[in-house]
């Protein structure tokens, strides 16, 4: 992955936005893993970041719609300051990528390879760039929406880079839902879900990814988990949480799961997003 120079219009709208942009580093890059596609991530470091500091790192997946933007444009970027100032949080790195609509994954037609990029690109070039510690004790995976179901996925496939994951208001896909979603007329609407996850296939297929079948002892979970969906979180997404929730709890699979104020939205984020690092990456306990 190689860093590609900002056009004078993206200077220009960063320097139009004033100090606030300042929190967030936007980096433009070209990522061989992507077919040499023109991505971007953004990453955010502490107050009074030094060049001499080593900090855990935390890799951030926004929702379906987002962007890396949104973590500034909603306050999370500023209610972190505020936390980190007040020794309520750790000091942390978050880095945050530009996932599109692509369900942070490989896509079965090979066209998009989002799990590569983050793994074999983006995460060694973000620790030489920040001087974060080591993989996979201080390193953290979390997501939102359509970004916490990248995250369970990483917690699934990928959890020798990672010391916790937390999804908050992911879809949780068993083995049902995945085949159901896959062959759906409606989603097929707006997610290319064919090229994305391949064609509905037999059970067994998509067995490795469905939680309720990988973590039934405590040793199968390889990561601290953390849990989360709101009161008014969609429907699906909160029944799917809490059945994963129960099924963990009845299988005595360690985890941390809550149901917090507000609905699908980053301001309710917010406030569970701080409280995940602090236990994740700080070892707080809530």
């Amino acid at each position: 992955m190689t860093r590609v120079a900002p056009s004078m219009l993206a200077l220009a709208l960063l320097a139009g936005c004033g100090q606030q942009r300042e929190r967030l580093d936007y980096v433009p890059v070209t990522s061989q893993a992507m077919n040499g596609a023109r991505l971007s991530y953004a990453a955010y470091t502490p107050p009074g970041f030094s060049p001499d500091e080593e900090l855990p790192l935390v890799l951030f997946l926004h929702g379906g719609g987002d962007e890396p933007q949104n973590f500034e444009q909603y306050g999370v970027a500023e209610r972190l300051d505020a936390a980190i100032e007040e020794g309520r949080l750790p000091r942390v790195v978050v880095v945050l990528p530009q996932g599109d609509n692509g369900f942070w994954i490989n896509w079965w037609d090979g066209t998009r390879r989002y799990e590569d990029w983050l793994l074999m690109e983006l995460l060694p070039d973000v620790q030489r760039e920040y001087h974060t510690k080591p993989c996979p004790e201080d390193c953290h995976v979390m997501g939102v929406s359509m970004g916490g179901a990248g995250t369970l996925r990483f917690a699934l496939r990928h959890h020798e880079h990672f010391a916790t994951a937390t999804v908050l208001s992911g879809p949780i896909f068993d083995t049902k839902r995945m085949l159901e979603f896959v062959d759906s007329r409606l989603y097929a609407l707006f997610i290319p879900t064919h090229r994305v996850f391949g064609p509905p296939r037999a059970p067994a297929d998509v067995a490795q990814d469905d939680p309720f079948l990988v973590w039934q002892e405590p040793e199968d979970l390889h990561v601290r988990l953390f849990l989360g969906w709101a009161e008014g979180d969609r429907a699906g997404i909160k029944a799917s949480n809490e059945a994963l929730h129960e099924h963990l709890e009845e299988a005595g699979v360690p985890h941390h799961a809550e149901e917090f104020e507000g609905d699908h939205k980053w301001v309710s984020w917010g406030p569970v997003i701080e409280r995940a690092i602090a236990m994740q990456v700080g070892g707080s306990e809530g």
